[in-house]
């Protein structure tokens, strides 16, 4: 019989309660579970197991309350697996009841419902020429996992898939059992954090480890359903090779991060590479022993007999294994490639980007492609669409780099490196302090001339520190580019671009550094004000004769990125919504205008306040006319694990977001917004933006209020990621500090204020009857209130109660947190009228039973937070050595209730 979800928690729990009583004590146990039952009893509405839970968790000796939330932690992490495999179970079972038809939010029905709604011919080929998918990983671990606790994972959700079988025999089904037991075991003894700060190169294989173990078996298969599902519908098309990848902004985002230096980043174009030359050796000896094909029943073609004839005399390895299978040429040309990507991986890449000596690249991804394409063409169709089919796909998808790596930047730092630049190599730009037109000009007109002499040496003089790291990472990109291809690069991402300078001004530092033909430059738009203003820079840089001469080395392509979380920390949830749809609109209208392809960039975070939620729908509610087949967005470090851990939830989120994209692609007039909705949508984020800015910017001590009343303070102390939590040191302000930070502490404290914060004030003016309808008709805020839904039913007023009441200023505490929760009631109130809904998230009851169910473990860890808080912060010296115990129990209680929400920053 197999496991229901109800029978696997249960499993699970059990065997984690086992295992405290065998490596801690009963004791230990007993009181984990005294502190389980008080806090279910508190849910239930019982007041003295609220006081009684308090006093208990007061008590608690350090050592105690780390095991207590270790056990609350790890109990997240195996029912978030037991649900994972459930919910596969329930895909696999809904696949094979709907075969042949494809079930919903599939590649295959949205191809299906294309060619349903009139999609001719013509119309799906021009769509599938646009095609592009990307995802872009991005570190920011609030509760990014080591890659032994994600192994051991992976290996417990195996295991509970065999426990799903049908078929399993009992001795089979007691070695699963005793298999779950010792990897719970395990996990219960490893540190879920490393002792130290991570370094950038170990977020860059954290990364990698998803790549390694999902992406590159789960893309190929995505690329096939849709090259199928094409077929089906529109004989004689094919799809591109490449309209699905990688990219990565690890290693390579320096904005605000001192880590990533120009020789990190070498390093961590050496692990992409190393990691996709050793997946494509270990798969070409695997093909070559497949393809043991004797020339006497399949003759070599001239054009694959020359290129194997030019190869010799053959390498050792392919010699010797030339004498022992002479009569099978196909095993000796794989192996020859084989062993080319041998030598590859055994370069010193980092060293050779980092030295000015001429180098060739050991190995060429077309090389490797063309062979494989001439064996491909000679072998019959079975052999050819098996195995090497697969193995063609995963070089054309992750080529010779695994996922091609964006470089960003601050514009600040960009135009300060240019200025010293200009000044220590005597350039002529022109009025340092223009701006507008004449600064535009003066830059313009450097793209045209001749790079100075003096950008050829090494080491530049007359620069500080920073500009010359910034230098040196501009010769590293021409070096990278030039020796083993631009493929190695996504865009080169401007953070705080407010204009048409800061992309040009890139262009410049690129041409004289030698690598600017065919660079694509990405503005990044965050503000409310920078989206505002995004429509003129991008009119101002169209107009350049010397931009349209590189947008056409670009391929005419131009890729804009938008920032939801700097937006929604600038002007809360409506205010930065509403401002991010009108900012698309106009950027797409400008391209469309000046006839560029736009790729929209989108910044999303995990959280609903950045831009996080189900990415089918969000795709589908962005503005008609602005995807037009081309979608890029981030994926944060907590995402990965949620997400990409289980390839066949990989898989499932991968086909959602390419459905959504064909979708919202078709070829058809769009409905045009009623203007009387866009009138109240105005009118309602100004009232959103009045309320929050009220609230964030306007009241006296807020910042105050927000460093007590949250942990953001530990949080910038604890050792979670490599980047700093504030771009300008110590954050004394809402605008210095990390719009991750600032999301992430206001979750752990159950507020969850940059979900929500400012909607009832907005809602509560306008018309319920007309609402009620853009509920229904909009996609836009359909999605938008549903989300909130979502974050209104996660925060939690009482718990937040507890962090406030660790605010010194008592009256200050009083006033906040009375302001915030009748801002939590008007938005409750709202959504609930407007959506229908008899309580929140009604209109999806397995993720409000999953809340629901989920609280009264979660609820424990956050008066253990509030606890290490109150200690820690009695201390002499909360910085010192002493306090190392509080600190590790308030690391894992992030991690639980991070673990436990599955929603963090």
């Amino acid at each position: 019989m197999s496991l229901t979800l109800s029978d696997a928690i249960h499993l699970l729990g059990n065997l984690l309660g086992e295992v405290l009583a065998a490596q801690e004590s009963p004791a230990l146990l007993e009181a984990e579970e005294r502190i389980r039952a008080l806090a279910k009893a508190r849910r239930a509405g019982d007041p003295a197991a609220a006081a009684q839970l308090a006093q208990d968790v007061e008590a608690l000796p350090p050592t105690t309350a780390r095991a207590i939330a270790s056990a609350f932690t790890l109990y997240f992490d195996l029912v978030n697996l037991a649900e994972e495999v459930h919910r596969i179970q329930e895909l696999r079972r809904r696949t094979r009841e709907r075969a042949p038809e494809p079930i919903g939010e599939s590649i295959g029905e949205a191809v299906t419902a294309l060619r349903r709604s009139g999609v001719s011919r013509d119309q799906m080929a021009a769509l599938l020429r646009d095609l592009s998918v990307e995802l872009v990983l991005t570190a920011h671990p609030t509760e990014a996992k080591r890659r032994s606790v994600l192994s051991k994972l992976q290996r417990i959700a195996a295991t509970l898939s065999d426990l799903h079988r049908d078929d399993l025999l009992p001795l089979e089904r007691a070695a699963a059992e005793a298999a779950l037991r010792a990897e719970v075991t395990a996990l219960w003894l490893t540190d879920r954090a490393r002792t130290a700060r991570p370094e950038v190169t170990d977020e860059v294989r954290t990364g990698l480890y998803f790549v390694e173990h999902t992406f590159w078996d789960v893309l190929p298969r995505v690329h096939a359903e849709l090259a199928t599902a094409v077929a089906e519908h529109y004989a004689g098309l094919t799809v591109p090779r490449r309209w699905l990848g990688l990219g990565s902004w690890i290693g390579g985002d320096r904005d605000g991060n001192p880590y990533v230096t120009a020789a990190v980043t070498a390093e961590t174009l050496r692990l992409h590479r190393g990691l996709a030359v050793g997946q494509h050796r270990r798969a070409l000896q695997d093909l070559a022993r497949r393809f043991s094909l004797s020339d006497r029943r399949l003759p070599l073609p001239a054009a694959l007999a020359a290129w194997l004839a030019g190869r010799r005399p053959l390498p050792e390895r392919a010699a010797y294994l030339e004498r022992r299978y002479g009569a099978e040429p196909y095993r000796i040309a794989l192996s020859l490639l084989a062993g080319d990507l041998g030598a590859a991986f055994a370069e010193d890449m980092t060293a050779r980007l980092l030295e000015t000596q001429p180098h060739q690249a050991r190995a060429r991804v077309d090389e490797l492609a063309g062979t494989l394409d001439l064996i491909a063409g000679a072998v019959p169709a079975p052999l050819a669409e098996d195995r090497l089919r697969t193995v063609r796909t995963q070089i054309d998808l992750f080529g010779l780099h695994a996922a091609r790596l964006d470089l960003r930047e601050d514009a600040g730092r960009l135009a300060g490196t240019f200025d010293q630049l200009r000044r220590a190599w005597g350039v002529d730009a022109g009025d340092p302090a223009a701006t507008g037109a004449e600064r535009n000009r003066a830059l313009e007109a450097l793209l045209a001339a001749a790079p100075p002499a003096a950008a050829a040496a090494a080491d530049p003089e007359g620069l500080d520190d920073l500009a010359c790291e910034t230098w040196a990472l501009f010769r590293l990109l021409a070096r990278a580019r030039a020796v083993y291809g631009p493929e190695l690069f996504g865009p080169f991402v401007i953070s705080m671009t407010r204009a048409a300078a800061d992309v040009l001004t890139v262009l410049v530092l690129a041409r004289w550094a030698g690598g600017a033909g065919g660079l694509p430059v990405a503005p990044l738009f965050e503000t409310l004000d920078d989206l505002d203003r995004a429509p003129t820079v991008l009119a101002e840089l169209f107009a350049l004769e010397a931009y349209r001469a590189h947008l056409a080395s670009c391929g005419g392509e131009q890729t804009v990125m938008i920032g939801y979380s700097d937006s929604n920390k600038d002007g809360g949830y409506l205010a930065s919504n509403w401002a991010l749809y009108r900012a698309q609109e106009r950027i797409a209208r400008i391209c469309r205008d000046h006839g560029v392809r736009l790729t929209l960039f989108h910044g999303r975070g995990g959280s609903v306040a950045r831009g996080g939620g189900p990415a089918g729908r969000a795709i589908r509610a962005q503005p008609p006319g602005t995807v037009g087949g081309r979608f890029r967005v981030t994926e944060q470090g907590e995402v990965l694990a949620s997400r990409y851990t289980a390839p066949d939830l990989a898989h499932r989120h991968l086909e959602q977001v390419v459905s959504a994209v064909l979708l919202a692609s078709a070829p058809r007039s769009a409905p045009e917004i009623p203007a009387a909705w866009r009138v109240a949508m105005e009118s309602m984020a100004q009232r959103a933006l009045a309320a929050y800015r009220a609230l964030v910017h306007d009241t006296p001590g807020f910042v105050d209020y927000w460093r007590g009343a949250t942990p953001i303070d530990e949080i910038e102390r604890l050792r979670i990621g490599s980047r700093p939590p504030a771009r300008r040191g110590r954050a004394l302000a809402v605008a210095d500090v990390r719009a991750i930070p600032w999301v992430f502490s206001w979750m752990q404290s159950r507020f969850n204020l940059p979900g929500w914060y400012g909607l009832g004030s907005a809602l509560a003016a306008g018309d319920l009857g007309d609402l009620h309808e853009m509920y229904r008709q909009w996609p836009f805020l359909h999605a938008l209130l549903d989300n909130a839904e979502m974050s209104l039913l996660k925060a939690d007023m009482e718990i937040a109660a507890l962090y406030s009441n660790l605010v010194p200023d008592r009256e200050l505490a009083r006033r906040v947190f009375a302001t915030i929760r009748a801002e939590f009631d008007r938005t409750h109130q709202a959504i609930l009228a407007i959506t229908g809904h008899p309580a929140l998230m009604a209109g999806d009851p397995v993720i409000q039973r999953s809340v629901q169910l989920r609280n009264p473990y979660v609820d424990p860890l956050n008066y253990l937070q509030v606890e290490m808080l109150r200690r820690l912060r009695a201390l002499p010296d909360p910085d010192g050595t002493g306090p190392e115990a509080l600190r590790e129990v308030l690391l894992l209680t992030i991690n639980g209730i991070a673990a436990g929400l599955r929603n963090t920053g």
